[in-house]
């Protein structure tokens, strides 16, 4: 199976992915979603809850959540995470030009911080090149710590750019995703990956936060040929 395990949907105003587009675009690509949109949680049918939660020490994203994660200390936004029985992935943390990455922070070294980590992102699509996730890698392979990817999809055509390649496993199980993962990652880390157009980082992104501010988008209904054009 196909699993990116970071997608934003229009509930993040940097994202132009209306909800019924990207479950269509997802069934289609055969991709499994994890919805991580900016400081609220998304829930879909289709895809892994997720956040990616602002803090006083940058973002990080929690998987397999019940609740909104809403306090805005590091440490106590990670602990309520796992008491949820959720994971917690470091998005792009080594990528300075994002103002929330962690690596602006002092915390990638801290040990409190490390023990709570589950999953570390290696490949993220939207750095301008592949210097942060190369960091990533070595931050990861250092710290014995899982690795994953995704391609941080803000518009329908970004989907598709990263995912891992895994077994199929117990969607609301993260224990059984973790030993998945896992097994991928002993077996050298099976994922497709290609960095995007910095074109939609640097302009779309912008546009979309007065578009979504606006109110004044309205979206055509989706067909196969287009969705697979994207």
């Amino acid at each position: 199976m196909k699993f990116d395990m970071h997608v934003h949907t229009i509930k993040s105003s940097c994202s132009l992915n209306p909800i019924k587009w990207l479950k269509k675009i997802c069934s289609i690509k055969n991709i499994l979603p994890a919805i991580c949109d900016h400081n609220v949680l998304t829930k879909t049918d289709f895809g892994i809850p997720g956040e990616e939660i602002s803090t006083n020490k940058g973002e990080f994203i929690g998987l397999f959540l019940n609740e909104q994660i809403n306090e805005k200390d590091i440490f106590e936004a990670m602990d309520n995470v796992k008491d949820q029985g959720g994971l917690i992935y470091l998005p792009h943390p080594f990528d300075g030009r994002r103002g929330r990455s962690l690596c602006r922070y002092d915390v990638l070294n801290n040990r409190d911080f490390k023990r709570r980590v589950d999953i570390v992102e290696v490949f993220n699509s939207r750095c301008i090149d592949n210097k942060p996730n190369e960091m990533a890698y070595e931050y990861a392979k250092i710290n014995n710590m899982l690795m994953g990817v995704g391609s941080d999809t803000h518009f329908p055509w970004e989907l598709g750019n990263a995912y891992l390649i895994l077994e199929d496993f117990d969607r609301e199980n993260p224990k059984e995703f973790l030993r998945v993962l896992n097994k991928n990652n002993r077996d050298g880390l099976k994922y497709y990956g290609k960095l995007g157009n910095s074109t939609n980082i640097k302009v779309f992104s912008k546009l979309s936060k007065k578009i979504n501010k606006s109110g004044t988008l309205r979206y055509p209904r989706l067909n196969r040929f287009t969705i697979k054009h994207l």
